[in-house]
Parts: C-alpha cells; structure tokens; sequence
C-alpha cells in the first residue's frame, strides 16, 4: 500500500515537471503570461523579447523591460539577456525569494515620488517579501538616480558589474537590509561633465544594515552603509557636500575634476585610513561667509594619529571670491588656502557641535573696486571710498568656536569723500582680531591700526600738501563683524599736523585766522576713546598733547552732522568752542577747567 503511494507521488510529479514546460511556455508564447504580469499596470509592468522555461522557477529572458512603482519609490530594469532562479511555493506566502540571477547588459533606475499617491483597498493587504541572493551582473551600462532628498540627480553611462548580490526588502515600508554587494563600474559619461575623455573607475563593496527607508531621507540613510569605496578619474560633481559638524564654518565645495579617493566606512562615518583627492578647474567652495572659485586641489584625510583625525585641506592657486548668492566676484588673487579639522566626518550628518576648527589664508588678493568696504563703514561717519582699488592678504582661524585673525588691506591714490569733501590717499589698515565669537561676530581688536599717506584735502579755494600722513592705532578694542562694523576701542592718534582735520569743519574759502597757527604744530600725537553703534559715531575723549598745542574735546557724528564741545590751547592763548552742526562756535577765551567737567579725560587710562 505505502509503495503505491509512494509511486502514485511519484508519478505526479513526473506529470507536473512534464507538463510544466509546455504550459509555462505555451503561456509565454500566447501572451498569457504578460497579460498576468501585467495585471496592475499602475504597480507593475513587465515585458521581454523572448522567454523560456524548463524547471519550474527558472526562467531565461531576453529584452526584458521592467519598471515597478509604489507610492513612495519607482524602480526600473533593462535587462538585454538574463536568466533567474525563483521559488515557487514562497510565492504562496507572499515572498520573492530570488536565489541565483544572472544579467548581461543592464541599465537601472531609481526615482523617488515626488507626487501625491492614492492609497487603495490594495493598502490593507499584507505585505511582501523580496530576497534576493546571488545576484550578478555583467555590461551594467547605465544607472540613473533621481529625486533623492539633498542629492543632485545623477546618470552615469559605461561598463559596469554587479559581481554579488544579497539583500532583502519587506514592501510596505518595511525593513529593509543588504548583507553584500560588490561591484565595479567604468563610467563614460556623467550628468553635466564636460570632460568625457578621462573614464571614472569605482569598485564598492558594501552592506547596509537593517533599517526601515521610509524613515530616513536622502543622504540620511547612509548612516546605514559599511564597506569600502575606490574611486579613480573625472568626477561631474563632487557636490555640493558640507565636511564639517559646524554649520556656521560653512565649508562646502562642487565642481567637476579628477577624483582619486579611497574611502573606508562604518555605518555611514569616514574611518581611519580614509584618503581622497579631487582636482578641479573650477572648484567651488564656500566658507565662513565667503564663496570663492578657482583652479584648485581638495584633499581630505583621517588619521588617528592627528588630534583631530579629520582633516580637509583646499588650495586654489588662482581664485575668484564673490558674496553667497552673487555672481560677481569682488575680489581675485592667488594662493587662497583653506584648511578644516574635525573628529569625526559623518557622510550623513553635519550637526554643530561647536568642536570643529577651520582657517584660511589669502597670500595676495585685489580689490578692484574698494568701494566694496562702503557697506562697513557707519553711514553716519561721512567718510566713503569714491573710487580705486586695493590689495589684501591675511587670514582666519576658528578652532571650538573661538576666532582669529589678521587681515591687512592697503590701497594706493584712493579718492574717498569726508564730510562732503573729497580725500586723495593711500592707505594701509591691519586688523588683528583675537578672542572672537563667530556664531555673533563679536572679536576683540588689539594692535590694530589704520594709515594714510600721502593726504590731500581737496576743493575750488584750496588743497593741503602732498605729503600729509596720519594713523591711528587701536590699543585694543571690541568690533562686532556686521553691515556696518560697530567698533568701540581706544586709540593713538598720530598725524603730521591738524590741517585735514581744521577743513573738514572750517570752510577753507574764508581768510586765514588765529586758528591756522595750529599748522606750525607738527607731529601731533594724542588719544581717543571712539564708539559707533547704529546711526551715530561718539568720540568721548579726545586729548592731543603735542609741542604746545593742547585738544580736549567730545562729539558726536550722525546724520551729516557733528555736535560736541571743543577746547584748543596754542601756547599761550587758548579757547572753549561749542561745536553745532559741523559749525565751531567759540563760548569764550580758556575755559579748560570748564571743559574738563564736561569731558572726562581719566577713561582714557580705566581699563577696557
């Protein structure tokens, strides 16, 4: 009785494998089986040249076309030939178990939905499961992606393979994980390359852990990568990607460029070893507030050795730097380096965390325009660049948040206008910045200071000589880095004699008095406490000691206008003048002690 049974099972099977060819590719032939392929086109759609079977599950394919479309993802195949090996019976339990596949000349692509969906009755069923497992591929010619969060839409043309593949997916917005894949690709042509000439070689080897996708947008969810990445040739776009996890620092760069990049991952973090390269024509980089573009190189490292292990560095030889959201540049030179530290470079996450460090060093740039500098200037100070250029070099570091710098500009024959009257000079400033707060732009000012040269006050009734100098020197102050500056410091003033200062608020078209005696007084020396803030400039005290001629006066300049109180000492006579709307008017002959209760000359030693 159990040898019947067991010769009856036999038998059926027999029939089953028998007739399984002949039904299986009668329904191919008659188009059967695309009809049920295609059932819901909305889903899924899926069709092929030619097909044929001989076991049950295996399949081998030509032309096959296959674009699969859930409401959050849309997934397409080419395949030119191919065969693939499915279980059956899993099918009962809703699972796609894809245990061997092999492909000859295949093109990919991935989009993600950026529309509005309709869910359907289809919603409340279960959903399935996809593995797949020894998956190869060979003349992978083309992978296109598209609508990825954060991510520039990318197609990249060549000769690739997919040499193993094992992964899983639960539909639905399930789990999803791949255990392996390993690949190489020899890409031709890149979206937006200009340089076709130079083929760019990458060999993967990665797994990503077990997460849901549908939690995780673009570049986030390579938090779940592992594996290693080798890159080598022309690259279309290295960007835009943001280095460090310091917002504010702002470092980013794009640009097409050769690419040798050797990089090591553990869940989406850049581990030790990790080395790139990229020279570019035309890299772009943005940093702090700057946007600068050049011919340049970016080298990006991790040692453990170093104190902090990431390191990126950026040179431009030639470069241009234009203001974020503006194409022209304002300043051009050479020799831009930009050098960024952090402890760890996450490919998915550049949170602040204020431990970062970057600084960069301008070793010759020009301004062609100075009246760029206008927009820091307090409008209420009546002093702005007409016209000329200027040069600049210098640098900035921020490291845990704390900045420094010095930068020095200098420019030759500027013209500028002073209250309404214009100024023919050359000037050289040097601001050293210390103990500064980039999140609000406040830094201390030391042993900064500002020269001119070569002075002359300028109009129809007269002209100062040539060779006026003046400088001020700030023995440290407060400067918070905005449009316009607003700077409270002490400093030395120094000028070869008072003659610019006595025409900007005496008309120079009336006969000579007393007070043109003053000229005879040279190198004039004294000191200053000077304030702006919003619409007005305070100079509260100013004294000016120097070979018999004293000054103590206060002011204050805002709107086209100066108000203040002023006493002059010249030898032996002296006066207390009330100063109204830029005009001088004397209260009476001395009257120091008068002043100095109206101006305190002992802030001038209190300390800051």
């Amino acid at each position: 009785m159990r040898s019947k049974r067991s010769r009856r099972n036999s038998i059926i099977v027999i029939l089953v494998l028998l007739a399984y060819p002949v039904i299986a590719n009668v329904m191919i032939l008659t188009g059967a089986a695309h009809v049920l392929a295609n059932i819901k086109p909305q889903k899924l759609t899926m069709s092929w040249q030619s097909a044929w079977t001989i076991l049950p599950g295996r399949f081998t394919v030509s032309g096959l076309e296959f674009q699969s479309t859930t409401p959050r993802n849309q997934f397409g195949l080419i395949v030119d030939a191919g065969k693939v090996s499915v279980s059956v019976f899993s099918l009962l339990s809703r699972t796609v178990d894809i245990t061997q596949a092999e492909a000859v000349g295949v093109e990919v692509q991935y989009a993600k939905v950026t529309g509005e969906t309709q869910s359907d009755s289809s919603a409340t069923k279960p959903p399935w499961t996809i593995k797949l497992d020894g998956i190869s591929a060979t003349g992978v010619r083309k992978v296109t992606i598209q609508n990825l969060t954060g991510v520039d839409d990318m197609a990249f043309l060549g000769s690739g393979t997919l040499d193993d593949l094992k992964m899983s997916i639960v539909t639905k917005g399930g789990l999803m994980q791949v255990d392996r894949a390993v690949g190489t690709m020899v890409i031709n042509n890149q979206t937006g390359a200009k340089n076709h000439g130079t083929p760019l070689q990458i060999d993967a080897n990665l797994s990503i852990t077990s997460h849901r996708p549908r939690q995780f947008k673009g570049k986030d969810k390579l938090r779940f990568f592992t594996g290693t990445v080798n890159a080598k040739g022309n690259f279309a776009s290295i960007g835009p990607v943001s280095f460090l996890p310091d917002k504010e620092l702002n470092l980013t760069t794009t640009g097409e460029g050769e690419l040798e990049a050797h990089l090591m991952i553990e869940n989406g973090e850049l581990m030790p070893g990790s080395h790139l390269t990229f020279e570019s024509e035309s890299l772009k980089t943005t940093f702090l507030q700057f946007e600068a573009t050049g011919n340049g190189t970016l080298k990006a490292s991790v040692d453990p050795e170093r104190k902090r292990p990431v390191e990126i560095q950026i040179d431009l030889d030639e470069f241009q730097i234009a203001e974020p959201g503006s194409h022209a540049p304002y300043l051009s030179g050479s020799d831009l380096d930009i050098e960024a530290h952090a402890h760890r470079l996450l490919l998915y996450s550049q949170k602040a965390n204020g431990t970062g460090a970057l600084s960069f060093h301008i070793e010759q740039g020009r301004v062609e325009d100075v009246r760029h500098y206008n927009k820091f200037i307090p409008p209420n100070a009546g002093l702005r660049f007409l016209s000329g250029s200027a040069t600049t070099h210098g640098g900035f570091s921020i490291d845990n948040g704390v900045a420094h710098g010095l930068i020095e500009i200098a420019g030759t024959d500027v013209a500028l206008s002073a209250r309404n009257r214009e100024i023919e000079a050359d000037f050289h400033l040097s601001a050293n910045l210390s103990e500064g707060d980039w999140r609000t732009r406040v830094f201390r000012l030391n042993d900064s200071s500002l020269r001119l040269n070569n002075v002359q006050v300028s109009s129809e009734a007269k002209e100062t000589d040539e060779d006026w100098w003046g400088e001020v020197e700030l023995e440290h102050g407060r400067l918070v880095w905005q449009e316009p500056f607003e700077v409270s410091a002490r400093m030395h003033l120094g000028m070869r004699d008072v003659e610019p200062l006595l025409y900007m608020f005496r008309d120079p078209t009336k006969k000579k008095s007393k007070i043109d005696e003053f000229l005879n007084v040279k190198n004039v020396e004294g000191r200053m406490l000077v304030k702006s803030r919003e619409d007005e400039i305070h100079i509260d005290p100013l004294h000016i000691d120097s070979d018999g001629l004293e000054v103590i006066s206060r002011f204050s300049l805002s709107h086209d206008t100066a108000d203040g109180v002023l006493y002059v000492k010249f030898k032996k006579v002296s006066a207390h003048f009330e100063i109204v709307d830029k005009s001088p008017r004397m209260i009476a002959f001395g009257g120091r002690k008068k002043i100095l209760q109206e101006v305190d000359l002992s802030l001038l030693d209190a300390e800051q």
